[in-house]
């Protein structure tokens, strides 16, 4: 049965044939309305501002725009339903909409590493570096993006086309996953560092509200992220494992938008609300918090060793007392 072929007429598939539902044209046309307003917010707020601390949040706006991309090849699936291929719409509706969270998780991984050279974390290790962390698990997300982008492509493509192989989509199914999985773990790892950085006792960026709302941000973009990624991962398991038979998380609309399009939304929302375009300085970033000079060390120190000799004076009192 694994190696067994589905034959059908490629040209004369329906789009409820390639979701397993009739796509709601509300839903869709919405959620494009919603893509297209968050790049567009954010693209004003970068205008706005002008914070070139914050250039790297047009990685938000194209993220926005490639899932608005992604729900305008659904629309046009709809409306050409019966009468064009739908096949390279298909393919590419969820090549965008499955890659594209990739994009927007290195916002994250920026802002943090920004946060970094703002609490002199950068001089404690090199892998504390801005280009260290952002590149880091950037560089982890774009294997894992590649992984799921050969996955979905295999499983996109021979899944909808004329003649699939049970085999071949199932093998699809399971190089998605593997690459979900990549960037859960990475995920996790990267939350780990932005709670040690947030909670080291030598950062010197705690106590600034700024600092707090950062961190806030990024957490609330993980959590949904997360989320969303979460209901990738367990639905093509069981692509892998259920394909070719009907049913399971890949033909239920109402969990495609619940645990996919909201929670991506409310990361775009959390970017805009608690945006680093704000929040961050417009100084450069390692002169935010100045350096203790020689002369603040000394009076510094001569304060303590003021403070010492009263001490010692008000306990040899008391003992002659």
């Amino acid at each position: 049965m694994s190696n067994s072929t589905l034959e059908y007429d490629l040209d004369s598939l329906t789009v409820e044939q390639y979701f397993g539902y009739f796509p709601s044209l509300a839903l869709a046309g919405t959620a494009t309305g919603l893509y297209y307003a968050a790049a567009l917010i954010v693209t004003a707020q970068l205008i706005y501002k002008r914070n070139r601390n914050a250039w790297f949040m047009l990685l938000v706006v194209l993220t926005a725009l490639a899932e608005a991309g992604g729900y305008v090849a659904m629309i046009w699936m709809v409306k050409n339903s019966g009468q064009a291929s739908l096949f390279s719409a298909y393919v590419a509706m969820q090549c965008l909409i499955v890659l594209s969270p990739n994009v927007l998780q290195a916002a994250s991984y920026t802002t943090v590493g920004k946060i970094s050279t703002i609490a002199k974390m950068h001089t404690k290790s090199k892998f504390l570096k801005p280009k260290a962390i952002s590149w880091g698990f950037v560089g982890l997300d774009l294997f894992a993006l590649i992984v799921q982008a050969v996955g979905i492509s295999i499983w996109a493509t021979q899944k909808s086309s004329g003649d699939p192989v049970v085999s071949t989509v199932k093998l699809g199914s399971w190089i998605t996953v593997a690459g979900l999985g990549l960037q859960l773990v990475s995920f996790c790892l990267f939350t780990l560092l932005a709670v040690w950085i947030q909670r080291h006792k030598d950062n010197k960026f705690r106590g600034y509200k700024a600092h707090k709302w950062l961190f806030l941000g990024v957490y609330g973009a993980i959590f949904f992220i997360t989320i969303r990624n979460v209901f990738r991962f367990v639905e093509f398991t069981q692509s892998a494992v259920k394909y070719p038979d009907p049913g399971g998380l890949t033909e239920n609309q109402t969990l495609f938008y619940a645990l996919e399009t909201l929670p991506i939304l409310l990361a775009f929302a959390v970017f805009i609300v608690l945006s680093p375009i704000f929040l961050l300085p417009t100084t450069p970033l390692h002169d935010y918090i100045p350096d203790e000079t020689d002369e603040d060390a000394m009076e510094k120190a001569g304060k303590e060793f003021s403070s010492a000799t009263e001490t010692e004076e008000f306990e040899t009192v008391e003992l002659a007392a």
